[in-house]
């Protein structure tokens, strides 16, 4: 048996959703969660926003922050191949889009990140994982 450090390294545990069709686009992409790692980064540069430019002026910066997670989670129908590689094209792109679109994507993204449950929850659904009966 390995150790625990390569058994949580090799576990795969971001979740995705295939198939989701994008009428709006007429698309079909796969979405994945994002990596903790991040969900810290955008939750970092949101708190720094807020702090910098006030709660009014980060507005705007918060849509094109959102559009740049969608383009980390979307990639081509069964593959491992982002829509969007150049991120800085993703988000260009995606910024000019119809908010209530990338808005749902962005909450398809949340969801399966795990970021749309409290706390409670995550450890509820740890315990739930934990492949062992504690006494």
């Amino acid at each position: 048996m390995g150790s625990i450090k390569d058994a949580i390294r090799a576990a795969q545990d971001i979740k995705t959703q295939l198939d989701v069709g994008v009428p709006e686009w007429d698309v079909t992409v796969d979405v994945w969660g994002l990596p903790s790692g991040d969900w810290e980064a955008y939750q970092n540069k949101l708190n720094r926003m807020h702090f910098q430019e006030g709660k009014s002026g980060a507005e705007m910066a918060v849509k094109s922050n959102r559009a740049a997670i969608v383009a980390k989670a979307l990639y081509e129908p069964g593959t491992d191949r982002l829509v969007f590689p150049d991120m800085a094209e993703g988000i260009a792109i995606l910024s000019k889009k119809s908010q209530g679109t990338v808005d749902g994507l962005f909450k398809l993204v949340r969801h399966l990140s795990g970021e749309d449950r409290d706390f409670e929850q995550k450890v509820k659904d740890a315990e739930g994982n934990s492949g062992g009966d504690q006494s």
